[in-house]
Protein backbone atom coordinates (compact mmCIF):
# COMPACT_ATOMS: atom_id res chain seq x y z
CA UNK A 1 0.00 0.00 0.00
CA UNK A 2 1.19 3.68 -0.62
CA UNK A 3 2.39 6.10 1.88
CA UNK A 4 2.23 9.65 0.88
CA UNK A 5 3.10 10.98 4.57
CA UNK A 6 5.03 8.81 6.62
CA UNK A 7 4.98 12.01 9.84
CA UNK A 8 2.49 9.47 11.43
CA UNK A 9 4.42 6.06 10.75
CA UNK A 10 4.99 4.39 13.72
CA UNK A 11 5.02 0.54 12.43
CA UNK A 12 7.05 -0.66 9.48
CA UNK A 13 6.57 -4.70 8.58
CA UNK A 14 8.36 -5.99 6.35
CA UNK A 15 6.96 -9.58 4.85
CA UNK A 16 9.28 -11.98 3.06
CA UNK A 17 8.42 -12.35 -0.59
CA UNK A 18 11.53 -14.56 -1.52
CA UNK A 19 10.98 -17.47 -3.83
CA UNK A 20 10.58 -20.16 -0.27
CA UNK A 21 8.25 -18.18 1.64
CA UNK A 22 5.96 -17.29 -1.87
CA UNK A 23 5.67 -21.07 -2.11
CA UNK A 24 4.41 -21.72 1.12
CA UNK A 25 1.88 -18.69 0.96
CA UNK A 26 3.40 -15.22 1.76
CA UNK A 27 1.54 -13.79 -0.66
CA UNK A 28 -1.72 -14.40 1.64
CA UNK A 29 0.30 -13.62 4.45
CA UNK A 30 0.70 -10.62 2.82
CA UNK A 31 -2.70 -9.63 1.49
CA UNK A 32 -4.14 -10.39 5.46
CA UNK A 33 -1.89 -8.56 6.86
CA UNK A 34 -2.47 -5.05 4.34
CA UNK A 35 -6.74 -6.30 4.66
CA UNK A 36 -6.00 -6.06 8.53
CA UNK A 37 -4.60 -2.48 8.55
CA UNK A 38 -7.36 -1.27 6.28
CA UNK A 39 -10.21 -2.43 8.27
CA UNK A 40 -8.46 -0.90 11.13
CA UNK A 41 -7.96 2.36 9.65
CA UNK A 42 -4.24 2.18 10.59
CA UNK A 43 -2.95 3.00 7.25
CA UNK A 44 -1.20 5.90 8.49
CA UNK A 45 0.45 4.30 11.18
CA UNK A 46 1.51 1.06 9.95
CA UNK A 47 3.48 0.87 6.63
CA UNK A 48 4.24 -2.77 4.71
CA UNK A 49 7.30 -3.47 2.39
CA UNK A 50 7.35 -6.92 0.02
CA UNK A 51 10.92 -7.90 0.76
CA UNK A 52 13.11 -10.34 -0.78
CA UNK A 53 14.54 -13.52 1.40
CA UNK A 54 15.17 -12.53 4.91
CA UNK A 55 17.74 -15.22 5.41
CA UNK A 56 15.15 -17.02 7.66
CA UNK A 57 13.41 -20.04 4.57
CA UNK A 58 12.69 -22.62 7.11
CA UNK A 59 10.62 -20.41 9.22
CA UNK A 60 8.65 -19.62 6.35
CA UNK A 61 6.64 -16.99 5.85
CA UNK A 62 8.64 -14.68 7.74
CA UNK A 63 7.42 -11.27 8.61
CA UNK A 64 9.40 -8.37 10.68
CA UNK A 65 8.06 -5.56 12.91
CA UNK A 66 10.25 -2.53 13.27
CA UNK A 67 11.13 -0.20 15.34
CA UNK A 68 10.65 -3.16 17.97
CA UNK A 69 12.87 -5.66 15.72
CA UNK A 70 10.48 -8.79 16.07
CA UNK A 71 10.62 -11.49 13.88
CA UNK A 72 7.45 -14.04 13.13
CA UNK A 73 7.10 -17.57 11.46
CA UNK A 74 3.40 -16.79 10.07
CA UNK A 75 1.75 -20.13 8.94
CA UNK A 76 -2.13 -18.88 9.52
CA UNK A 77 -4.48 -16.20 8.64
CA UNK A 78 -5.20 -15.63 12.42
CA UNK A 79 -1.16 -15.35 13.33
CA UNK A 80 -0.77 -12.53 10.15
CA UNK A 81 -4.13 -10.65 11.58
CA UNK A 82 -2.51 -10.60 14.91
CA UNK A 83 0.92 -9.16 13.99
CA UNK A 84 -0.69 -6.01 12.88
CA UNK A 85 -2.14 -5.61 16.71
CA UNK A 86 0.95 -7.13 18.27
CA UNK A 87 -1.17 -9.61 20.00
CA UNK A 88 0.44 -12.58 17.81
CA UNK A 89 0.94 -15.86 20.10
CA UNK A 90 4.59 -16.36 21.48
CA UNK A 91 4.82 -19.81 19.62
CA UNK A 92 4.81 -17.36 16.33
CA UNK A 93 8.20 -15.17 17.59
CA UNK A 94 11.18 -16.36 16.00
CA UNK A 95 13.11 -13.71 17.75
CA UNK A 96 12.49 -10.10 19.23
CA UNK A 97 14.42 -7.70 21.23
CA UNK A 98 12.88 -5.42 23.55
CA UNK A 99 15.01 -2.83 25.84
CA UNK A 100 18.04 -4.05 25.00
CA UNK A 101 17.12 -7.70 26.09
CA UNK A 102 17.48 -10.26 23.06
CA UNK A 103 15.34 -13.40 22.98
CA UNK A 104 15.07 -16.59 20.74
CA UNK A 105 13.34 -19.63 21.68
CA UNK A 106 15.50 -22.72 21.51
CA UNK A 107 13.30 -24.36 19.51
CA UNK A 108 14.25 -22.37 16.57
CA UNK A 109 17.31 -22.48 14.45
CA UNK A 110 19.66 -19.65 14.37
CA UNK A 111 18.98 -17.77 11.54
CA UNK A 112 21.38 -17.85 8.87
CA UNK A 113 23.67 -20.84 10.88
CA UNK A 114 21.21 -22.94 9.01
CA UNK A 115 23.45 -23.23 6.27
CA UNK A 116 26.74 -23.66 8.00
CA UNK A 117 28.02 -26.56 6.31
CA UNK A 118 29.71 -30.20 7.97
CA UNK A 119 32.65 -31.64 7.12
CA UNK A 120 30.82 -33.73 4.28
CA UNK A 121 31.67 -33.59 0.51
CA UNK A 122 31.08 -30.06 -0.86
CA UNK A 123 28.16 -29.85 -2.57
CA UNK A 124 28.14 -27.80 -6.40
CA UNK A 125 25.77 -25.95 -7.83
CA UNK A 126 26.03 -23.97 -11.65
CA UNK A 127 23.75 -21.31 -11.73
CA UNK A 128 22.87 -20.11 -15.39
CA UNK A 129 22.28 -16.29 -15.90
CA UNK A 130 19.99 -15.63 -18.76
CA UNK A 131 19.16 -12.17 -19.58
CA UNK A 132 15.32 -12.27 -19.61
CA UNK A 133 12.72 -10.96 -21.89
CA UNK A 134 9.55 -9.35 -21.66
CA UNK A 135 8.63 -11.75 -24.28
CA UNK A 136 8.14 -15.19 -22.60
CA UNK A 137 8.92 -17.33 -25.81
CA UNK A 138 12.25 -15.85 -25.23
CA UNK A 139 12.49 -17.19 -21.57
CA UNK A 140 11.25 -20.25 -22.53
CA UNK A 141 13.83 -21.39 -24.95
CA UNK A 142 16.57 -20.11 -21.94
CA UNK A 143 15.24 -22.58 -19.40
CA UNK A 144 14.96 -25.26 -22.36
CA UNK A 145 18.62 -24.83 -23.26
CA UNK A 146 19.61 -25.17 -19.88
CA UNK A 147 17.72 -28.39 -19.47
CA UNK A 148 19.55 -29.60 -22.67
CA UNK A 149 22.69 -29.04 -21.56
CA UNK A 150 21.68 -30.98 -18.35
CA UNK A 151 22.59 -34.25 -20.44
CA UNK A 152 25.94 -33.04 -20.56
CA UNK A 153 26.80 -31.88 -16.95
CA UNK A 154 28.07 -33.93 -14.04
CA UNK A 155 24.68 -35.22 -12.91
CA UNK A 156 26.43 -34.25 -9.22
CA UNK A 157 26.11 -30.77 -10.05
CA UNK A 158 23.40 -28.93 -9.10
CA UNK A 159 22.12 -26.99 -12.34
CA UNK A 160 19.45 -23.92 -11.66
CA UNK A 161 18.27 -21.13 -14.43
CA UNK A 162 17.43 -17.67 -13.24
CA UNK A 163 17.23 -14.50 -14.94
CA UNK A 164 18.48 -11.18 -14.98
CA UNK A 165 15.35 -9.01 -15.66
CA UNK A 166 12.04 -9.42 -16.90
CA UNK A 167 11.42 -12.81 -15.81
CA UNK A 168 11.75 -14.87 -12.59
CA UNK A 169 13.42 -16.60 -10.83
CA UNK A 170 15.83 -13.73 -10.36
CA UNK A 171 19.23 -14.26 -9.14
CA UNK A 172 18.95 -13.98 -5.67
CA UNK A 173 16.50 -16.25 -6.00
CA UNK A 174 18.22 -18.36 -8.27
CA UNK A 175 20.73 -18.80 -5.45
CA UNK A 176 18.32 -19.27 -2.90
CA UNK A 177 17.18 -22.53 -4.68
CA UNK A 178 21.22 -23.67 -5.50
CA UNK A 179 21.52 -23.30 -1.15
CA UNK A 180 18.05 -24.95 0.07
CA UNK A 181 19.33 -27.81 -2.66
CA UNK A 182 22.46 -28.42 -0.06
CA UNK A 183 25.00 -26.35 -2.19
CA UNK A 184 28.33 -25.42 -0.59
CA UNK A 185 29.51 -24.07 -3.81
CA UNK A 186 27.32 -21.89 -6.45
CA UNK A 187 28.89 -21.16 -9.26
CA UNK A 188 27.05 -18.53 -11.67
CA UNK A 189 27.39 -18.96 -15.29
CA UNK A 190 26.17 -15.95 -17.44
CA UNK A 191 24.36 -16.74 -20.67
CA UNK A 192 25.35 -13.17 -22.07
CA UNK A 193 27.47 -12.28 -25.52
CA UNK A 194 29.24 -9.29 -24.45
CA UNK A 195 31.17 -8.25 -21.27
CA UNK A 196 29.91 -4.62 -20.57
CA UNK A 197 27.19 -3.21 -17.27
CA UNK A 198 25.10 -6.46 -16.71
CA UNK A 199 28.24 -8.55 -16.43
CA UNK A 200 30.50 -5.92 -14.78
CA UNK A 201 28.54 -4.48 -12.02
CA UNK A 202 24.62 -6.05 -12.23
CA UNK A 203 25.47 -10.09 -11.87
CA UNK A 204 28.69 -8.91 -9.79
CA UNK A 205 26.57 -6.82 -7.23
CA UNK A 206 23.93 -9.83 -6.71
CA UNK A 207 26.83 -12.57 -5.88
CA UNK A 208 28.63 -9.98 -3.39
CA UNK A 209 24.91 -9.22 -1.89
CA UNK A 210 24.54 -12.85 -1.74
CA UNK A 211 28.09 -13.71 -0.33
CA UNK A 212 26.80 -11.48 3.11
CA UNK A 213 23.62 -13.80 3.47
CA UNK A 214 25.56 -16.72 3.03
CA UNK A 215 29.06 -16.42 4.14
CA UNK A 216 29.84 -19.83 4.49
CA UNK A 217 28.95 -20.22 1.23
CA UNK A 218 31.67 -20.32 -1.74
CA UNK A 219 30.84 -18.31 -4.93
CA UNK A 220 32.42 -18.29 -8.37
CA UNK A 221 31.64 -16.46 -11.59
CA UNK A 222 31.93 -17.26 -15.13
CA UNK A 223 32.57 -15.20 -17.60
CA UNK A 224 30.62 -14.11 -20.66
CA UNK A 225 30.82 -15.50 -24.03
CA UNK A 226 32.93 -12.35 -25.53
CA UNK A 227 34.97 -13.05 -28.75
CA UNK A 228 34.94 -16.77 -29.13
CA UNK A 229 36.31 -18.66 -32.09
CA UNK A 230 32.99 -20.98 -31.89
CA UNK A 231 30.56 -17.97 -32.52
CA UNK A 232 31.95 -17.58 -36.04
CA UNK A 233 31.25 -21.18 -36.50
CA UNK A 234 27.56 -20.56 -35.21
CA UNK A 235 26.96 -17.54 -37.69
CA UNK A 236 28.33 -19.03 -40.62
CA UNK A 237 25.93 -22.20 -39.89
CA UNK A 238 23.10 -19.71 -39.43
CA UNK A 239 23.90 -17.72 -42.92
CA UNK A 240 23.92 -20.89 -44.39
CA UNK A 241 20.13 -21.89 -43.32
CA UNK A 242 19.23 -18.97 -45.12
CA UNK A 243 21.01 -20.62 -48.45
CA UNK A 244 24.25 -18.51 -48.34
CA UNK A 245 27.15 -20.77 -49.23
CA UNK A 246 30.27 -20.02 -46.90
CA UNK A 247 32.83 -21.48 -49.10
CA UNK A 248 31.85 -19.19 -52.18
CA UNK A 249 32.87 -16.01 -53.30
CA UNK A 250 30.07 -13.65 -53.02
CA UNK A 251 30.91 -9.94 -54.33
CA UNK A 252 27.76 -8.75 -54.50
CA UNK A 253 26.19 -9.60 -51.40
CA UNK A 254 26.84 -7.69 -47.83
CA UNK A 255 26.20 -9.38 -44.56
CA UNK A 256 24.94 -6.73 -41.79
CA UNK A 257 25.52 -7.70 -38.38
CA UNK A 258 23.02 -6.44 -35.59
CA UNK A 259 23.41 -6.59 -32.20
CA UNK A 260 21.52 -5.40 -29.06
CA UNK A 261 23.97 -1.98 -28.45
CA UNK A 262 24.93 -0.81 -25.42
CA UNK A 263 26.18 2.23 -23.75
CA UNK A 264 30.13 0.56 -22.65
CA UNK A 265 32.25 1.44 -25.25
CA UNK A 266 34.62 -1.77 -25.16
CA UNK A 267 31.48 -3.95 -25.18
CA UNK A 268 30.61 -2.18 -28.72
CA UNK A 269 34.14 -2.59 -29.35
CA UNK A 270 34.23 -6.05 -29.22
CA UNK A 271 31.32 -6.23 -31.77
CA UNK A 272 33.31 -4.04 -34.16
CA UNK A 273 35.85 -7.08 -33.35
CA UNK A 274 33.67 -10.14 -34.39
CA UNK A 275 32.65 -8.25 -37.21
CA UNK A 276 36.29 -8.03 -38.57
CA UNK A 277 37.25 -11.53 -37.84
CA UNK A 278 33.66 -12.94 -39.62
CA UNK A 279 35.27 -10.84 -42.71
CA UNK A 280 37.97 -12.34 -42.65
CA UNK A 281 36.27 -16.11 -42.56
CA UNK A 282 34.26 -15.15 -45.22
CA UNK A 283 35.01 -14.44 -49.07
CA UNK A 284 32.12 -11.34 -49.13
CA UNK A 285 33.56 -7.86 -49.69
CA UNK A 286 30.96 -6.11 -47.02
CA UNK A 287 30.26 -6.84 -43.33
CA UNK A 288 28.90 -3.78 -42.07
CA UNK A 289 27.51 -3.68 -37.85
CA UNK A 290 24.74 -1.89 -36.56
CA UNK A 291 22.61 -1.88 -33.28
CA UNK A 292 19.32 -1.80 -32.45
CA UNK A 293 19.18 0.88 -29.43
CA UNK A 294 21.54 3.19 -27.41
CA UNK A 295 24.27 3.52 -30.10
CA UNK A 296 24.85 4.07 -33.35
CA UNK A 297 25.21 3.02 -36.33
CA UNK A 298 21.38 2.10 -36.02
CA UNK A 299 20.12 -0.65 -38.42
CA UNK A 300 18.91 2.00 -40.72
CA UNK A 301 22.29 3.41 -41.00
CA UNK A 302 23.56 0.07 -41.93
CA UNK A 303 21.45 -0.89 -44.72
CA UNK A 304 22.24 2.44 -46.12
CA UNK A 305 25.67 1.51 -45.92
CA UNK A 306 25.22 -1.63 -47.81
CA UNK A 307 23.37 0.05 -50.26
CA UNK A 308 26.34 2.69 -51.22
CA UNK A 309 28.86 0.23 -50.57
CA UNK A 310 26.96 -1.09 -53.80
CA UNK A 311 25.06 -4.60 -52.37
CA UNK A 312 22.95 -6.48 -54.17
CA UNK A 313 21.61 -9.00 -51.83
CA UNK A 314 22.10 -8.30 -48.28
CA UNK A 315 21.48 -10.42 -44.76
CA UNK A 316 20.40 -8.98 -41.76
CA UNK A 317 22.33 -11.46 -38.72
CA UNK A 318 21.30 -11.01 -35.27
CA UNK A 319 23.79 -11.50 -33.07
CA UNK A 320 21.11 -12.47 -30.64
CA UNK A 321 21.01 -15.89 -28.14
CA UNK A 322 17.41 -16.30 -28.35
CA UNK A 323 14.29 -14.67 -29.93
CA UNK A 324 12.68 -11.58 -27.69
CA UNK A 325 10.68 -8.01 -28.32
CA UNK A 326 13.86 -7.18 -30.37
CA UNK A 327 14.48 -9.72 -32.40
CA UNK A 328 10.47 -9.60 -33.48
CA UNK A 329 11.43 -5.85 -33.90
CA UNK A 330 14.27 -7.03 -35.94
CA UNK A 331 11.94 -9.21 -38.56
CA UNK A 332 9.54 -6.46 -39.03
CA UNK A 333 12.47 -3.98 -39.86
CA UNK A 334 13.11 -6.95 -42.44
CA UNK A 335 9.92 -7.07 -43.71
CA UNK A 336 10.13 -2.83 -44.41
CA UNK A 337 12.99 -2.49 -46.17
CA UNK A 338 11.98 -5.27 -48.53
CA UNK A 339 9.32 -3.30 -49.68
CA UNK A 340 11.42 0.30 -49.01
CA UNK A 341 14.56 -1.57 -51.52
CA UNK A 342 12.13 -3.64 -54.07
CA UNK A 343 15.64 -3.32 -56.14
CA UNK A 344 17.73 -5.87 -53.33
CA UNK A 345 17.39 -8.88 -52.23
CA UNK A 346 17.00 -8.69 -48.51
CA UNK A 347 16.92 -11.87 -46.07
CA UNK A 348 17.12 -12.63 -42.45
CA UNK A 349 19.04 -14.85 -40.31
CA UNK A 350 18.11 -16.56 -37.54
CA UNK A 351 19.07 -15.64 -33.69
CA UNK A 352 21.67 -18.35 -32.42
CA UNK A 353 18.89 -20.48 -30.86
CA UNK A 354 19.72 -24.31 -29.90
CA UNK A 355 22.83 -24.75 -31.82
CA UNK A 356 25.34 -27.17 -30.45
CA UNK A 357 28.09 -24.64 -31.04
CA UNK A 358 26.36 -22.33 -27.82
CA UNK A 359 26.09 -25.32 -25.41
CA UNK A 360 29.88 -25.77 -26.20
CA UNK A 361 30.67 -22.56 -25.11
CA UNK A 362 28.64 -22.03 -22.34
CA UNK A 363 30.12 -25.83 -21.26
CA UNK A 364 33.60 -24.59 -21.23
CA UNK A 365 32.52 -20.87 -19.24
CA UNK A 366 31.14 -23.32 -16.87
CA UNK A 367 34.35 -25.38 -16.69
CA UNK A 368 36.14 -22.29 -15.80
CA UNK A 369 34.33 -21.63 -12.93
CA UNK A 370 33.97 -25.04 -11.59
CA UNK A 371 38.29 -25.37 -11.83
CA UNK A 372 38.90 -21.52 -10.53
CA UNK A 373 40.38 -20.47 -14.17
CA UNK A 374 37.77 -18.02 -15.24
CA UNK A 375 38.28 -14.61 -15.62
CA UNK A 376 34.70 -13.51 -13.91
CA UNK A 377 36.56 -13.89 -10.75
CA UNK A 378 38.69 -10.61 -11.38
CA UNK A 379 35.04 -9.11 -12.28
CA UNK A 380 33.75 -9.64 -9.16
CA UNK A 381 36.76 -7.56 -7.55
CA UNK A 382 36.86 -5.26 -10.28
CA UNK A 383 33.18 -4.81 -9.25
CA UNK A 384 34.44 -4.24 -4.97
CA UNK A 385 36.61 -1.80 -6.22
CA UNK A 386 34.13 -0.22 -8.17
CA UNK A 387 31.83 0.28 -5.28
CA UNK A 388 34.49 1.28 -3.14
CA UNK A 389 35.44 4.17 -5.03
CA UNK A 390 31.64 4.92 -6.67
CA UNK A 391 29.06 3.30 -4.09
CA UNK A 392 26.79 0.86 -5.37
CA UNK A 393 23.34 0.34 -4.41
CA UNK A 394 21.80 -2.85 -4.52
CA UNK A 395 18.76 -3.73 -6.80
CA UNK A 396 16.82 -6.35 -7.65
CA UNK A 397 16.01 -6.71 -11.22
Amino acid sequence: MTTWNLTQMQRHLLICNGSTCMGAGAEMVTQNIRDEIRKNRLDEHIHTSRTRCNGRCKDKCVVIDYPKGTWYSVQQEETARAIVHETAEEEAMIYSMEHGERKRGETRIKGIDKYKKGKGPMKKAVLFVGHGSKLEDGNKEVLQFVKQMKEYIDPSLYVETCFLEFASPNIEDGIQLCIEKGADEVHVIPIILLHAGHSKLHIPAEIEHAKEHFPDIQFTYGQTIGVHEEIFEILKSRLADTGFDVNQKHEDTAILLIGRGGSDPYANGDFYKISRLLWEKLNVSIVESAFMGVTTPTVQDGMERCLKLGAKKIIMLPYFLFTGILMKRMNNMAEQFKETYPHVTIDIAEYFGYHPKLRTVLLERMQQALDGTSTGMQDLENFRKYAEEHGYEHHHH
